[in-house]
Order: C-alpha cells, then sequence, then structure tokens
C-alpha cells in the first residue's frame, strides 16, 4: 500500500425523502432527521475508490468537490491502483489525499489470463482496501464504477456505508445484470450520473428509495467564454482565426468514437472545404492499434494530419484549448458514456455541442436549443448537425449562450457537491442496506 499526500418509481430528490418508520429513542424519525444530524456533527472521511490511474472524469470529480465537501463536513481520500498514471500526482498537487494499493479491474472481454488475475488477487486486494479503512479511521466508502466490488466487500467487512456511483453504461448487459445483484445486496446509497442511465442497469427500480442522481461537477469559473483566447489558441494550432473549427477533447480509444467523429468531419469538409477538426486527448500503448488505424483512415479520406485534421495529445489546459473551438463533438458509441465531464465543461465554455445519444446525454444538451443530439453511429445526422452550426453565425451564438446558462444553472461545483453531501448523509444516517423496496409517490 502507498500513500501520496419511471413507472410508479422514483429517486430521492433534494429536499425530499422516505421516511424511516424505524423507532429510535422512543420515537419515530426520518432518515432527514438523522442525516441532519450527520450534517451538524463532526467531518467524517469518505473513501473514494477509482479503479484506474490515469485521470479522467471521476479524479475530476474527487478534485472538484475535496474543497466544497470538507465544508459541507466531509473529507476526501481517493485509493487508487498502484500502476503507471497521472492522477495520483494531479489529485496530490491539488492537495486531495491519495492512497495506492494493488487493483485488477474485471474486464468484458474473454482473455482468461486478463480473468484469472482477477481472480487470484481480489480477496488479498480487497483486505488491503480494508486496512486502508481501518488506518484511515474512513467513515463511507464511494465506489465509483459497476463492475469492480472490491472496495465495496471491503467496506462491509468493516462494517462501514458504500455509497456506490454509476458511472457509464460500459457493461454488456449480462455482466451489468449480475454487477447490480452486488450493487442492490451491498450499496447502502447508488448515485447514477443522471436519471436517464438507469435503464442500463437491471433492477435499479428495486432499490428506488436509496437512488440520488448527480450530473458531474464543472468549475464555472475556470470554464467560461474568453474570446480574447481563440486568436491567441488558434495561432499556437497554425489555424486562422476566421477557419471554422470542429473540436473534441477524447483520449483516443473505441468507446469515443473517434473514427466516426473523423468520418463525419470528412463529409462537413466536402460542404465547408476550409473547415478543421481538433482532437485533445491521449495516446495509450492499449489503444496504438487503434490510433494507428485512425491516421490510415485520413489518408484513405483525402485529409492531411497537421492541415485538415490535428491531433493535439493530452493536454492539461482544456479549459484553453476549448476556447479555440466552434462547435465541440462528442461521437461516442453505444453503451459507453454516462454523462461526460468534458461536454459540460464544453458548454460551460459557451460552446454549442453536437452529441450522440447515448448514455445520460440527452439529459444534459438540450436538443435544437443548446446544440444537437443525433443518434449514435449515424455518421450523416452527425455531419448535417455539425455542418449546420458551423455555418450559421447566428445559432451558433445563440446555442453556445443557452449552453453556458444551462452549465450555470445545473452543472455547477456547488450543486454537485449538495447532491453528494445528500447521499453521504442518508448513507450515513441508514448505515446498512434497506431491503429491496419500491417507493410510491
Amino acid at each position: 500500500m502507498k500513500k501520496s499526500g419511471a413507472g410508479r418509481s422514483r429517486v430521492l430528490e433534494s429536499g425530499s425523502g422516505p421516511r424511516s418508520g424505524r423507532a429510535v429513542s422512543g420515537r419515530a424519525r426520518s432518515v432527514e432527521d438523522m442525516a441532519g444530524e450527520y450534517r451538524e456533527g463532526p467531518h467524517r472521511t469518505v473513501l473514494f475508490v477509482i479503479h484506474h490511474a490515469v485521470f479522467g472524469g471521476p479524479h475530476n470529480q474527487a478534485l472538484r468537490l475535496a474543497g466544497p465537501l470538507r465544508e459541507r463536513g466531509y473529507e476526501t481520500v481517493v485509493l487508487v491502483p498502484d500502476m503507471a498514471g497521472d492522477a495520483p500526482a494531479r489529485l496530490s498537487a491539488a492537495g486531495v489525499s491519495v492512497e495506492r494499493v494493488r487493483l485488477h479491474s474485471l474486464r468484458a472481454r474473454p482473455d482468461l489470463i486478463v480473468q484469472l488475475r482477477f481472480a487470484l488477487g481480489f480477496l488479498p486486494e480487497v483486505l488491503s482496501i480494508r486496512r486502508v479503512i481501518k488506518e484511515q479511521r474512513i467513515d463511507l466508502v464511494q465506489v465509483g464504477g459497476l463492475v469492480n466490488p472490491h472496495a465495496a466487500l471491503a467496506a462491509r467487512l468493516a462494517g462501514v456505508p458504500v455509497v456506490w456511483q454509476l458511472l457509464d453504461t460500459r457493461a454488456p448487459r449480462p455482466l451489468a445484470w449480475a454487477a447490480m445483484l452486488w450493487v442492490r445486496a451491498i450499496a447502502t446509497v447508488v448515485m447514477p450520473t443522471g436519471r436517464r442511465i438507469l435503464p442500463a442497469f437491471p433492477g435499479w427500480r428495486r432499490i428506488c428509495r436509496r437512488i440520488v442522481p448527480f450530473i458531474p461537477p464543472v468549475d464555472t469559473s475556470t470554464f467560461r467564454p474568453l474570446s480574447d483566447l481563440r486568436s491567441v489558441v488558434r495561432e499556437e494550432w497554425g489555424i486562422p482565426a476566421d477557419v471554422p473549427v470542429m473540436g473534441t477533447v477524447a483520449n483516443l480509444n473505441p468507446q469515443k468514437g473517434i473514427s466516426m467523429l473523423i468520418e463525419a468531419f470528412a463529409r462537413v469538409k466536402q460542404r465547408l472545404p476550409i473547415a478543421r477538426l481538433v482532437i485533445v486527448g491521449a495516446e495509450y500503448e492499449a489503444h496504438a492499434a487503434y490510433a494507428r488505424g485512425l491516421r490510415g483512415r485520413l489518408t484513405a479520406l483525402g485529409l492531411t494530419e497537421g492541415v485538415d485534421v490535428h491531433f493535439l495529445g493530452a493536454r492539461r489546459d482544456v479549459d484553453r484549448q476549448l476556447q479555440g473551438f466552434d462547435l465541440f463533438a462528442l461521437a461516442s458509441v453505444p453503451r459507453s458514456e454516462g454523462i461526460p465531464t468534458v461536454l459540460l465543461e464544453a458548454m460551460s465554455c459557451g460552446l454549442p455541442v453536437v452529441a450522440t445519444d447515448v448514455g445520460g446525454v440527452a439529459e444534459a444538451v438540450e436538443h435544437g436549443s443548446t446544440g444537437f443530439v443525433v443518434p449514435p453511429l449515424d455518421v450523416e445526422a452527425l455531419a448535417d448537425a455539425a455542418t449546420s452550426i458551423l455555418t450559421d453565425p447566428g445559432l451558433r451564438a445563440d446555442m453556445g449562450g443557452a449552453a453556458r446558462q444551462r452549465a450555470l444553472d445545473r452543472f455547477t461545483v456547488e450543486r454537485c457537491a449538495d447532491a453528494h453531501a445528500r447521499a453521504y448523509d442518508l448513507a450515513m444516517a441508514w448505515k446498512v442496506p434497506a431491503a429491496s423496496s419500491r417507493l410510491t409517490p
């Protein structure tokens, strides 16, 4: 272990919730009454377990929320696998305490060696996490992701409540069905990234009393429109300020649909020859063949890297890079996303969005107002929507303004922190998972 610094069911809303019905100290108290007592008590420590070490949405969530949650009575410790990745350094630099342990992830692919390593390491890794819980005096464990139950089991062994977050829709249906048996049995509170992803998780209605949705946090003061930076960023890219730019921020992997994005851009360029595509995102050895295939497809489509399509690699100044875009595009494939944080950040920067209808995307993007939501894998629909925005400055400005306002209204760090604090309060009040139940209006 290392340390470095909809039907009849409904989910819980802020300000409302179930009644416990349990007699405590001679009188019945609501869960909200008990939760309030935890909120007013001394600080408690949350262990947020994330099963990958490359900085991404869950790490950004932990980083953004650490301060606001401290103000609400909760300290944050993040646990990540002891493997290569930039997340530990970035979190530690921001003042977030980080623990590292050896940790394998359950994979959907039928690789016997991978599955065997997961099975053999499972119990020792559960015990390692339980040791962290004991040594750090953890009061609550937050699990990021569906198919890695290590931390939840460790929390149960240690007798602390579990907040289980459903962050994306990647798991195949059979695996999601099996994994939800764990979630329903162990989780004290379940936090999906929005409501629209819930149908991807079989049996969710059985635990609707314990569901507190959230939308990933955006620092709207950092991610904001800065028109003065547009020409500066464009100059750094070698792209004229008056050229329409379609951009995305995504690591180069198949789930992000980069190949479809390139295909759509080729169609956009036929209609708008001066357009450019900018891709901000890391390339990793695990997807090296995919990245090579993308570049090979550029040639086949008559596109030139560095002229028509610009790969900028991983960047920490995403807020700055977004200033050079005219349009943010998300081409993720089915069974991939929850609500991507970068989509919300782009909207907060005043960018109109064209995005595929996957996960909870349509919960964030208001179709026809802040951008367009198109069917996944539909290259023509993506190209048509992008062209309509890039060729209409008035529409682009209107949608960008609406996107910024929606971010201010719905995606702020404070709003997300409130949802998390409420989930933590309820988990601390309930302590152990209630029996499966339905909540009627």
